[in-house]
């Protein structure tokens, strides 16, 4: 049997600090008070622009630099042919912050090839969905093959609700959405895409 049209999704643990977390809420806060939100997918929530990779922020550096870093080395273990060497990445971040019933609608991230989701700030919640990214199977849902075929893939979709300090990792073609934040405190995730292009010999 071969496995074909797979779909990696990473849910990396990172190693990043308390104190690092505070001083990125920090200066993300004084972000959002000094500019509007953007309108793309949020509902009810505050957008950022997209230009994260070029903030001069120390915290917001040093977060990329973790994104670039943790993105790279997830799609060298995709396939020993991948040499990051070989291309041209092109990244685009921006940030959510989503308050006491804020979302985001389902998309994808067209025209990119990679995109994930840093957590920054997660409440913690007993029981219902909030807080939940949820990915939508690109080749199954609403199909009957998927009944009683959960557990090998055949799922029409996948709700993770990921820690404070992970990052998840995907394909940009693949649909997702969050449910609403259902707790009084804010939601607060980092979201970026990355482009590649093969380099030219010369």
């Amino acid at each position: 049997m071969e496995l074909f049209f797979k779909t990696p999704v990473y849910i990396v643990p990172t190693k990043v600090t308390k104190e690092f977390l505070q001083g990125l809420e920090k200066d993300i806060y004084e972000m959002k008070n000094s500019s509007k939100s953007l309108q793309i997918s949020n509902i009810n929530g505050w957008h950022s622009e997209t230009d994260l990779f070029a903030r001069e922020e120390t915290s917001i550096k040093e977060l990329c630099k973790l994104l670039i870093g943790e993105t790279t080395k997830k799609l060298c273990s995709i396939s020993q042919s991948f040499n990051p060497n070989d291309y041209n990445g092109e990244f685009g971040g921006w940030i959510n912050v989503n308050p006491k019933g804020g979302a985001n609608a389902v998309h994808t991230h067209n025209g990119w090839h990679w995109s994930g989701v840093f957590y920054v700030k997660q409440p913690m919640v007993k029981e219902g969905r909030s807080g939940m990214i949820e990915f939508i199977n690109p080749s199954q849902e609403g199909t009957e093959i998927a009944k009683g075929f959960s557990s090998i893939g055949f799922d029409p979709y996948i709700r993770v609700r990921p820690e404070v300090g992970n990052l998840v990792i995907f394909p940009s073609y693949l649909l997702h959405s969050v449910y609403p934040n259902e707790s009084d405190e804010d939601r607060i995730t980092v979201a970026y895409n990355l482009r590649l292009t093969r380099k030219t010999t010369p």
